[in-house]
């Protein structure tokens, strides 16, 4: 239990992250956690300019199934900010591993920085980088679910993602 504890903490709680300095891009994983000021503090920083929040389209209902591809106030961001959303094929982190991949092999990225809830970095980072060599730096925002689900549910989608290999 201890060795579970303490993984849980490293890998989940207080992964590393790392210094966003300068990118091509900001990329925004979908789900918890206030991404978008995340998003739009970066690029206030002058991190990059270009943000791209992956999102799926729900056409029944003709919206995205991320809130700020909806939602953003233009008002909020700055003028030099371009904003899109791009659909990730399937909807998940292993998805928007490969939707990076294309967005930056398609506009000649070398550097993104990507803004994931804090418990998804570990296994971002590890699925990201298997589809794409290029310099990738994690940046986490807090989860707005509870800690132990969201460990709970990384420890399965860690599991799954060690057990199928590839991008």
């Amino acid at each position: 239990m201890v060795v579970f504890a303490l993984l849980s903490e490293r890998w989940f709680v207080d992964p590393r992250t790392d210094e966003p300095g300068t990118a091509d891009a900001i990329f925004v994983l979908a789900g918890g956690g206030n991404r978008v000021d995340r998003a739009l503090d970066l690029v206030r920083d002058g991190v990059a300019t270009e943000v791209v929040f992956a999102s799926t389209f729900v056409e029944e209902q003709d919206v995205w199934s991320a809130r700020p591809c909806n939602a953003i106030r233009p008002e909020r961001v700055p003028d030099e900010a371009v904003f899109r959303c791009a659909e990730p094929v399937p909807g998940t982190t292993r998805g928007e591993a490969r939707l990076l991949r294309d967005e930056a092999e398609a506009a000649g990225w070398e550097t993104v920085v990507v803004v994931a809830s804090t418990d998804q970095i570990t296994r971002a980072r590890r699925l990201i980088a298997r589809c794409w060599d290029g310099e990738v730096r994690l940046t986490g925002v807090p989860h707005d679910q509870p800690w132990p689900l969201r460990v709970a549910y990384e420890w399965a989608a860690g599991l799954e993602a060690t057990l199928l290999r590839g991008c």
